[in-house]
């Protein structure tokens, strides 16, 4: 497991980076649905970072916003599925 170091590019005072380590508990793959229709159509507001490192786009922030399902058209809360 690798793990990276993160910045907020959108933060105007410096802080230290916080490690970011993959949840080990997922399923190997699965995928996030909404909650309330299980739709896999949803959108979250977010910043991504490049890792040298690991050579991919690393989730940054969210900023605290809820997802959005464009099946029900408004903001919901998510389940992650085990793919098969």
């Amino acid at each position: 497991m690798r793990e990276a170091l993160l910045l907020n590019p959108f933060n105007s005072n410096a802080e230290p980076a916080q490690i970011v380590k993959r949840r080990a508990t997922w399923p190997a793959r699965s995928t996030p649905v909404c909650r309330d229709c299980h739709s896999d159509d949803i959108v979250c507001h977010a910043v991504a970072q490049w890792s040298n490192e690991s050579q991919e786009w690393q989730l940054a922030s969210t900023f605290g916003q809820p997802v959005h399902c464009n099946h029900c058209n408004g903001p919901c809360g998510i389940v992650w599925l085990p793919l098969g």
